[in-house]
């Protein structure tokens, strides 16, 4: 351990001391030994035994007490075994830590063919992992619970074979007069209780066994078949669990098989190690309980499940009540279990039993501050929480950060601005009056007059339709580049694809009194200012139009106005009128991508690489990038391109001309000529086994007139992809974790009464429950089945809405994307569809609690709850992304949290094929990544970077690039700029990833390169105590956190359901 002033104790004799059957001369260093007869003599019986040093004395100087502890442990007697190895261990750390008030016990029972291995590995690495943690020092629970999972995953990846084998572990943390208990498995602390004159045994722990319903159910889920032997070997109606209790098992207690098969066999459910046992549902994952201690505390016993085999927690407190030395209490408890064991059994278990003895804890104790962690820390516990009510979406407290704090302005700030732009345009107000009234009138005859909407502009005359040349004056290419040169959306373009934008501006001359753009109306164009003012109103409600802004062309930098038309068709927030004739430049947003997608569609040679064998687990992402890097060359006529049997290193695809194929059957043979077995021509490929492996070529390849080829060596595509066949591997993988989960579920679905679902459902069948979230034609729902009261999550899309707002195309793509899914765990597959002319609504294979928003008031989560979440969400876009979807729709209020703290997406608003770079602005403003508000075209990549904004999120209560008040254009110009600062309290390791996540280069994101480099964001150390296969297979227990705010979560709003009906044409929908 290098612990200062720990001490670990080893099972073994304690030097210089002497085994009697006969007196406690301890002064003497003699022991009692109560041996009581059996098979084994009383040389035999000492031989057995390890203890500690006599009785050790702790004082803990803070809380004022004293600690008096020993422990005992017996050999277990095995009749066909006598020499088998003792596989119970344990420690002892006194100053746990260097800390006077903290002491650290644990009992490690082993089992298995190498048991002792097992148990001596987590007796070292559990400690060591405890003190290690970072949430140790304020949040042992957390700690407790990454020390056990982590020293699991340690074992499995150490070299000792934990196939069948494996340990179970129960350990108390003295923290002052609090104890900290967490166990796995079947071990047990007792601690004594004084009620009146009598001495009560409380349990600290509750054995993890089939007995206990809800882990017996547990397992079950996880395909564990539970039987006794009897069962097992149809002695007994396997369909019965008449197993009764611990104490009345017969000795043939409910074990664990694997499916149609007879391992591992275990009579407990949770473990470090057994790795076979995993994938039935036994993990490593600790319960964990807190108690403080007091004066009614005599004593805590920890012991192995030898000891409690046959004796009751009860009766093992009143034989301890009877000694007050703690050593003569371990003997005389251990040498009773011994003697049950022989008259009940032919064979004994290993016995190991620690007795801690609490003195002066009636004394009051001193005011001690808490243990605080090292380096500055954000405190949650003084900030304010503002209301909630009647936000429709929730906002936490926000922390300001001084790297931002310049750039952000507060709701305060703005509104104190915006009086001060009041008082100075008072002056003006009887100028204004007329103008305003214009205004007014502006807006209340929306689309009347030459001019008068964005969608009707006055024709040029000098360019006739309205259209811009081809061509732009130097004067006029100056005027827009100083008039976009700081603008986000023109900042990273290229200077060529910034002369193209140039060319495709419009001059647009208006008159006084022009609306150029009115508030409300859908925006289609981006204006720069040559000469003219321009006043902007605002108008709320039926209150006046308030002019709060003017653009002019005096002030030397020229004025531009409604750049997010640019990105989407957003109602405008302003009517901007003409004060006097003057000229604009304006810009199209279908002008404006038809620059910034150039090049969105597959290439001929992508569409190439689409039809080669061994690149079939390529995502088109990583295809496109592998055609950007492929190099160009040339052969003439007769040139060897490749020879036969020479070593394979490059892959090549025709450009242009003709290749020829032919092979020599002895290549030894000089004489024999090359016989032509295949012709290539222009779009197809030879090579491709190069990419995999240096085994030699096949045959020759040879140019038939001057060809141009595309290139690259296995050594250059390693370099930026890994191994190809780690991402065969990998997409095997994904294959095989799809069917089961498929199967899983499908056993769920029916197990739980699902049947129903293949019956006809209808809005009237349902009763709303209650509402999840919602959008501007669609909620997600709790809903009751009337008749078989089941409740489900329902999918409602009101279908009048969809037609106001002409969301067919969105509706019915997002219903072709969840019908091609296969059904995940952290992607509920869609159980029924039903459709009437009111609703179009999708039946999910989950049952949700709510939004992950819901969870996180009053304060964010912690980081272990946010590890659990974002990798629950990895897993999720892992199946999307191999399943060629991206998501586009991930946030803290569009993705689900259910009953039992499973993560899922539920969200497919914005998920589309992957079918080549998509162009569409689309999800929540705080979550885009730059290639998305800049219309640069994106990939899967931009789920990734989403990802790290969910999890700062998830740690901080915000987004990492809005602040209160924030419009969306100020959140699209900081996520580009990326004004990136952390909390103190992120770790350095969260820190890391969410840099690498927020990267602006989406072909430099982590796990932004396709589905299969997400094993590289799986290996970030921040998820380093989190095991995929375990949390895939859904056999991952939820942190604490997130335990705890379920618990607490007091439901849903309720929300009815009653949509109105729609009379027109749906036929659009006939696929749905």
């Amino acid at each position: 351990m290098g612990c200062v002033n720990s001490k670990e104790e080893a099972l073994a004799v304690p030097p210089g001391k002497e085994f009697t059957d006969i007196t406690n001369n301890y002064d003497a260093g003699v022991l009692s030994v109560y041996l009581t007869g059996g098979p084994l003599t009383a040389k035999d019986y000492k031989e057995r035994l390890v203890s500690s040093e006599g009785t050790q004395t702790v004082f803990m100087p803070q809380s004022s007490y004293t600690i008096r502890y020993a422990f005992v442990s017996q050999r277990g007697y095995y009749p066909d075994a006598p020499n088998k190895a003792n596989q119970d261990s344990l420690c002892v750390h006194t100053y746990f830590g260097a800390d006077a008030e903290q002491c650290l016990f644990g009992v490690f029972d082993g089992h298995g063919e190498y048991g002792t291995q097992c148990s001596q590995f987590a007796k070292d690495k559990v400690p060591e992992n405890l003190l290690n943690n970072t949430h140790f020092a304020v949040s042992p629970e957390i700690a407790y619970h990454q020390a056990m999972v982590l020293s699991n995953n340690q074992l499995h990846r150490s070299e000792v074979d934990d196939t069948m084998s494996g340990t179970t572990a129960i350990t108390v943390l003295i923290r002052g007069r609090t104890a900290y208990v967490a166990n796995v498995g079947d071990s047990r602390a007792v601690l004594a209780e004084r009620h009146g004159d009598k001495v009560v045994a409380q349990d600290l722990s509750y054995d993890q066994t089939p007995f206990r319903r809800d882990e017996c159910e547990r397992v079950k889920r996880c395909g564990a078949r539970v039987l006794t032997l009897d069962q097992l070997e149809g002695i007994k109606d396997p369909n019965v669990e008449s197993w009764g209790t611990e104490e009345e098992d017969d000795g043939d207690p409910p074990r664990l098989w694997a499916p149609n098969a007879t391992y591992p066999g275990t009579a407990f459910t949770r473990s470090i190690g057994d790795s076979a046992a995993e994938r039935i549902g036994v993990f490593a994952e600790p319960e964990v309980v807190t108690k403080q201690l007091s004066a009614a505390h005599p004593f805590v016993i920890i012991a192995s499940d030898g000891v409690f085999e046959f004796l009751s927690s009860q009766s093992v407190v009143d034989m301890v009540t009877k000694f007050e030395d703690p050593q003569e209490a371990c003997l005389s408890v251990v040498a009773e279990s011994y003697r049950l064991w022989l008259q009940h059994e032919t064979r004994t278990d290993d016995i190991t039993m620690i007795v801690i003895q609490f003195q002066g804890l009636e004394d009051e104790a001193p005011q001690m501050a808490l243990p605080t962690p090292s380096g500055a820390a954000l405190d949650f516990s003084t900030r304010a929480v503002p209301s909630m009510a009647g936000m429709a979406l929730r906002r936490l407290p926000t922390t300001r950060l001084a790297a931002i704090e310049g750039a952000a302005v507060s709701v305060e700030e703005l509104q104190a601005e915006l009086r001060l732009l009041q008082q100075k345009k008072a002056a003006q107000a009887a100028a204004q009056t007329a103008h305003a009234a214009a205004a007014a009138a502006a807006l209340a005859t929306a689309g009347s007059g030459a001019g008068a909407a964005e969608g009707r502009p006055s024709v040029d005359e000098d360019t006739g339709d309205g259209q811009g040349p081809s061509w732009r004056t130097a004067e006029e290419v100056k005027l827009l580049a100083q008039a976009t040169s700081s603008n986000f959306l023109f900042s990273g373009m290229q200077a060529e694809e910034r002369a193209d934008v140039f060319t495709l501006f419009e001059r647009y001359p208006v008159k006084a009194g022009d609306v150029v753009v009115r508030q409300s109306e859908p925006g289609d164009y981006f204006y720069v200012v040559e000469s003219g003012q321009y006043d902007v109103f605002v108008q709320a409600g039926m209150d006046p139009p308030l002019l709060v802004h003017t653009y002019s062309s005096a002030s030397g930098q020229p004025a531009s106005f409604g750049e997010l038309a640019l990105l989407y068709n957003k109602p405008r927030a302003a009517t901007v009128m003409a004060r006097t004739d003057g000229l604009l430049y304006r810009l199209h947003r279908s002008a404006f991508r038809s620059v910034v997608a150039a090049g969105g569609q597959p290439s001929a040679t992508v569409r190439t690489l689409r039809g080669v064998e061994v690149l079939q687990c390529l995502s088109l992402t990583q295809l496109q990038r592998l055609a950007d890097m492929m190099e160009e060359v040339a052969f003439e006529d007769g040139e060897y391109v490749i020879r036969q049997g020479e070593e394979g290193r490059d892959f090549f695809v025709i450009s242009s001309g003709e290749v020829s194929c032919t092979v020599k059957k002895n290549l030894a043979n000089a004489e024999e000529q090359p016989k032509e077995v295949l012709r290539l021509y222009a779009g197809q490929y030879f090579g491709e086994r190069a990419l995999l492996t240096a085994a030699k070529r096949a045959a020759n390849v040879v140019a038939s007139g001057r060809v141009v080829l595309l290139s690259i060596s296995r050594g250059a595509f390693e370099g930026v992809f890994g191994p190809l066949q780690d991402i065969i591997d990998s997409e095997a993988a994904w294959k095989e974790a799809v069917a089961m989960q498929r199967e899983v579920l499908s056993r769920k679905t029916m197990a739980s009464g699902l049947q129903v679902a293949q019956a006809q459902f209808s809005l009237e069948e349902l009763v709303a429950r209650g509402l999840l979230s919602s959008t501007e034609y669609s909620a997600l729902m709790l809903m009751e089945h009337k008749a078989s009261e089941e409740v489900y999550t329902v999918r409602v899309t009101s279908v009048a809405d969809v037609v106001a707002l002409a969301k067919q195309a969105v509706v019915m793509r997002s219903r072709d994307v969840t019908r091609s899914l296969e059904p995940s765990f952290f992607v509920p597959g869609v159980l029924k569809s039903f459709k009437d002319n009111r609703v179009l609504a999708e039946v999910l294979m989950t049952v949700g609690l709510c939004t992950l928003d819901c969870l996180m008031t009053p304060l964010p989560f912690d980081e272990p709850s946010a590890m659990y979440i974002a990798a629950s969400v990895v897993l999720g876009l892992e199946h999307l992304h191999w399943s060629g979807v991206i998501y586009r729709g991930l946030s803290v209020h569009s993705v689900i949290v259910t009953e039992g703290g499973q993560v899922q997406l539920v969200d497919f608003r914005f998920a589309r094929r992957n079918e080549g770079r998509a162009f569409t602005l689309c999800g929540n403003p705080e979550y885009l990544p730059p290639e998305v508000v800049e219309g640069r075209g994106h990939t899967e990549s931009a789920d990734l970077w989403a990802l790290g904004v969910l999890i700062y999120c998830l740690m901080s209560g915000e987004t990492p690039f809005a602040s209160p008040g924030d419009d969306e254009l100020r959140i699209y110009r900081r996520i580009v700029s990326r004004h990136l600062a952390f909390p103190a309290h992120f770790s350095p390791a969260a820190r890391d990833l969410m840099e690498r996540l927020l990267q602006p280069d989406p072909t430099a994101r982590l796990g932004g390169q396709g589905p299969a480099s997400l094993r590289h964001l799986k290996r970030h150390p921040w998820f380093a105590a989190m095991n995929w296969d375990a949390l895939l297979e859904h056999r991952y227990l939820p942190p604490p956190g997130i335990r705890e705010r379920i618990y607490n979560f007091e439901g849903v709003s309720y929300a009815q359901c009653d949509p109105r009906a729609y009379e027109g044409d749906m036929g659009w929908a006939n696929n749905f």
